[in-house]
């Protein structure tokens, strides 16, 4: 990844808040899986508001991130970009949805500038605070527990595609998010050869070393 010379590699979930906490006023809910290998992100958002009509607008969301790296003693940044439709990005549905979120580099707190579409013409929404919740167990299939990154980095926990979140994806019938995961899981699949072999190596030079 640009910006460190040492990343996490895995999947793992992110759910951001977006909007202020006052009455009435618009939120938008994004959920997103992270996969560091390809620095990719697929989700959905969901947009809400109590007015008259009500505003409910819901995506499946697919981008990217990069890392924004400043000289000291600036502040490093994460910059989210990201869009959304009906279906996903192989579904023949209009954008509906486009996010640019600015988050640190414990994807934590940040900034968020988004806009929708609502039936009629584009809103924008700009310098929205985002915040980073907890994980809810319905917005992402379950993951099994996995190898973690040690307590003392920034970031979350990294959790292996197993094939438990795939069959959760079928028995859902979530057809953005099967496409979503078998594409993740063919990419970790392709990986296994060049594992299999820095394996191999890593078991002889152990050998090598033990005998001395």
């Amino acid at each position: 990844m640009s910006g460190s010379n040492q990343q996490p590699v895995g999947l793992f979930p992110l759910a951001y808040r977006i909007g202020t906490s006052a009455p009435g006023a618009q939120s938008l809910a994004l959920n997103l899986l992270v996969f560091t290998p390809d620095e990719t992100v697929n989700g959905t958002a969901a947009i809400t508001q109590a007015t008259n009509p009500p505003l409910d607008l819901h995506s499946d969301v697919w981008g990217e991130y990069t890392y924004l790296t400043v000289m000291s003693p600036g502040v490093s940044k994460i910059l989210i970009t990201a869009q959304g439709n009906q279906g996903g990005p192989g579904s023949n549905s209009i954008v509906n949805f486009k996010v640019q979120l600015v988050v640190g580099t414990d994807w934590k707190d940040g900034i968020a500038n988004y806009s929708y579409y609502d039936g009629q013409r584009w809103v924008e929404v700009n310098n929205a605070p985002a915040r980073l919740v907890e994980v809810s167990s319905s917005a992402f299939p379950p993951l099994e527990p996995g190898p973690v990154i040690p307590p003392q980095s920034p970031y979350p926990p990294i959790m292996p595609l197993y094939a438990a979140p795939i069959q959760s994806a079928i028995a859902s019938g979530d057809l953005a998010q099967m496409k979503n995961l078998a594409s993740l899981a063919k990419q970790q699949l392709d990986q296994q050869p060049q594992l299999q072999s820095a394996l191999e190596a890593a078991k002889g030079e152990i050998s090598r070393l033990e005998r001395r």
